[in-house]
């Protein structure tokens, strides 16, 4: 498959997650970008990535590191679980604009989105102040976009890291 190399590279691995009842289609008979979709026939379940995946953002937004990557933790999934595609795109239906459909998630709920109708990748910031700043488009295509994901090495740029190096509580 075509994106062995960058699937080994960032670790991807099949996760099943908790079983849900979905609708087996897109909204507004939104067909998934052929690419993706090839990619999802290979996991079915969703894709998670045991060393990391970033995205360096052609623009500077007011979310991702400092060096400009956003991070995606999950691309969802075909199987019926609560990372499915279908339930995701039903989750956020009247939250994202609807010539667009969600395929990933970043940490904390924003979303990694394609367009229906030009197959652009764009960032959902889920906590904009309005519609208008909530967009950024990061890729051509879906193929541009997980060509160019790297892995995340850094520690320093851990989401999970809350700054504390130990504590000692005695009661």
């Amino acid at each position: 498959m075509l994106y062995d190399k960058i699937l080994n590279e960032l670790g991807a691995e099949s996760m099943s997650f908790e079983k849900k009842r979905l609708h087996n289609s897109l909204p507004d008979d939104i067909k998934i970008s052929e690419s993706l979709n090839k990619l999802l026939d290979k996991f079915n379940t969703a894709i998670v990535f045991s060393n990391g995946a970033k995205f360096k953002t052609p623009k500077k937004m007011p979310i991702g590191d400092k060096d400009g990557f956003v991070f995606l933790d999950v691309i969802y999934g075909l199987a019926p679980d609560s990372n499915n595609i279908y339930y995701k795109n039903e989750m956020y239906a009247n939250q994202i604009r609807s010539d667009l459909y969600t395929f990933g998630e970043s940490g904390g709920g924003d979303q990694f989105c394609i367009n229906k109708n030009t197959e652009e990748v764009y960032y959902w910031y889920h906590e904009a102040k309005d519609d208008a700043s909530s967009l950024f488009l990061i890729a051509p295509s879906f193929a541009h976009f997980f060509e160019h994901l790297i892995p995340d090495n850094d520690e320093t740029n851990s989401k999970d890291d809350d700054g504390i190096v130990s504590a000692e509580f005695n009661f």
